[in-house]
């Protein structure tokens, strides 16, 4: 009598779990079943960078960090082919995102002035040595059709202020600009737009040409307004001529220089800002919220709202005569009026 409770409670014991665990079974099976959608193991993790939406409009104008931002959207979309000059070049976000590309099959090319911390990429990089001035281009085209044409080098600081246009579907500029990154891959140093390439971008001028002098042309056309900001400037070559002569017959110059200081500890472009004062233009030095702690890298002008002036060159000797630069001529008001609201709210 004492046994039966006893072996009651253990067949009990029994169908207790057994009920539990077809329970469990159950659940899991009707509510915890992921989809799989016929997906193969392999695709469960992206071989390639997955694609982003870009802005479908014809130009689009870009300043200080939403530079790095497209450029990532545009290495990430990219379906053939990146061709990239920059003066400066190290390892950063954007070359790690360039290396995938590569690996994805992308023909991804980089011709840089200067390798600061000497990493060895793997995708194509030549680094283009002068005997006079430096290669300081800033570019890139993609799919041999977009563009994008920048203050900005590779290794640039994202907190540095830069500006960048980006073209869209303009492949008479994008095989001007190829043509550059082929030129110094095959080791030929080729004589390009000097006098400037019409292309639908604007006018593209290489220096050593005669980009200072068509800026100073565009300069001498101004009759309302000149707005420029720029990285260093020196006080003897064709830019500051075209400036000065402006500035004489009338023209509202307004200019903004960055307030960086050489190994002697004075300020760069003190002599030009003190020239230009004297002439009757309206000067400032960057005044950001990092102050010499983060550069003031544009080269850009806007003349009368219509006409931009922009690319990689500062207003020196070196940029007019040994450096190898590109300026772009712009005419659309369009993106004038984009650089003319930018450098309104860094004057105010």
């Amino acid at each position: 009598m004492g046994k039966k409770p006893l072996i009651s409670s253990k067949i009990l014991l029994k169908i207790e779990t057994l009920l539990i665990i077809a329970v469990s079974f159950f659940l899991l099976n009707t509510f915890g079943k992921k989809e799989t959608t016929n997906q193969r193991p392999e695709e469960s993790i992206p071989q390639v960078v997955e694609k982003t939406e870009i802005s479908t409009e014809r130009t689009s104008v870009f300043f200080d960090e939403e530079i790095y931002e497209i450029e990532k959207k545009m290495v990430v979309n990219a379906q053939k082919s990146i061709k990239i000059a920059t003066y400066t070049y190290s390892k950063s976000p954007l070359t790690d995102l360039l290396e995938k590309r590569k690996n994805d099959g992308i023909d991804v090319k980089v011709v840089s002035g200067k390798n600061r911390d000497g990493h060895i990429p793997q995708f194509d990089m030549v680094v283009n040595t002068q005997k006079n001035g430096i290669y300081h281009p800033k570019f890139m085209v993609f799919d041999s059709k977009d563009v994008i044409i920048s203050s900005s080098n590779i290794s640039s600081e994202r907190s540095a202020s830069n500006s960048a246009v980006l073209f869209r579907d303009v492949p008479v500029a994008a095989s001007v600009l190829e043509s550059e990154i082929d030129a110094v891959f095959s080791n030929k140093f080729e004589r390009r737009c000097e006098t400037g390439c019409e292309t639908e971008i604007g006018t593209i001028i290489f220096n050593p040409g005669r980009g200072c002098v068509l800026i100073k042309n565009e300069f001498l056309k101004a009759e309302k307004s000149i707005k420029a900001g720029v990285y260093t400037v020196t006080s003897k070559n064709p830019v500051i001529t075209g400036l000065k002569t402006a500035i004489k017959k009338g023209v509202d110059a307004k200019l903004i220089f960055d307030n960086w200081k050489g190994d002697d500890g004075k300020v760069v472009n003190k002599k030009a800002f003190s020239y230009l004062s004297a002439k009757g233009a309206s000067l400032k030095y960057d005044e950001t919220e990092q102050k010499n702690e983060s550069l003031f890298h544009h080269k850009f002008a806007v003349i009368d709202g219509v006409t931009t002036v922009f690319g990689s060159m500062n207003w020196t000797s070196s940029g007019c005569y040994r450096n190898r630069e590109i300026i772009v001529i712009n005419k659309d008001p369009h993106i004038a009026q984009k650089f003319e609201k930018y450098f309104d709210s860094l004057n105010q």
